[in-house]
């Protein structure tokens, strides 16, 4: 009898010393990011973002999240921290017989289509434009396809195709004079001019 109440002191006081602990908290004075992977948020089970690893900033001593600087940090504009916008050239640059707009490209139409719309008032003219090389036919019409893939963008980006005029000057208006590779580079080109 005095074996098992040995054996069931020390069963209960490991196990009081199991419980006793409190759980790790975190203190300010650790500086990594964590992310809770538990379902939901504490105190908001309800908000939907169950299962979506909601990441964590730990606070600063003054109850700040480090990851975020304080309103006088900044100077009280929260648009601080985003990057400026991006601002283009209304010329669209092509390679050799290249009339099709890439993902760089694509971004100058949505610029100043976007700003067409912010705009009602705003119509643009679109040239086309080639170098030199090729007959002056085989010219005006790649400078049309490059024209109008810039009008068809815009259209996709909302611009009413009534605002959108396009003309072909093929090799006729050159940017750069010369017959190298550095003039023609800036030669193939659809120019936005927007009014």
């Amino acid at each position: 009898m005095v074996q098992f109440k040995k054996i069931f002191a020390i069963a209960a006081m490991a196990s009081l010393a199991a419980c006793s602990s409190p759980p790790e908290r975190y203190t300010s004075s650790d500086a990594e990011v964590m992310e809770d992977t538990a379902p939901g948020i504490q105190g908001y089970e309800d908000s939907g973002t169950e299962g979506s690893g909601v990441e964590v900033l730990p606070l600063n001593r003054n109850g700040q999240n480090q990851g975020m600087g304080s309103a006088q940090d900044m100077g009280g504009d929260p648009m601080n921290d985003f990057e400026e916008a991006e601002t283009f050239e209304p010329v669209i640059y092509f390679g050799l017989d290249q009339y099709e707009l890439d993902d760089e490209k694509t971004k100058v139409v949505k610029y100043f289509a976007q700003e067409m719309l912010n705009n009602e008032r705003l119509t643009v003219k679109i040239k086309g434009h080639t170098d030199e090389r090729g007959t002056p036919e085989y010219n005006l019409a790649l400078g049309e396809r490059r024209a109008k893939s810039v009008a068809e963008a815009m259209m996709l980006f909302g611009v009413a195709e009534s605002r959108i005029e396009v003309i072909s000057y093929g090799e006729e208006m050159p940017e750069e004079a010369g017959s190298n590779e550095a003039a023609w580079q800036k030669n193939r080109r659809a120019e936005l001019e927007i009014r």
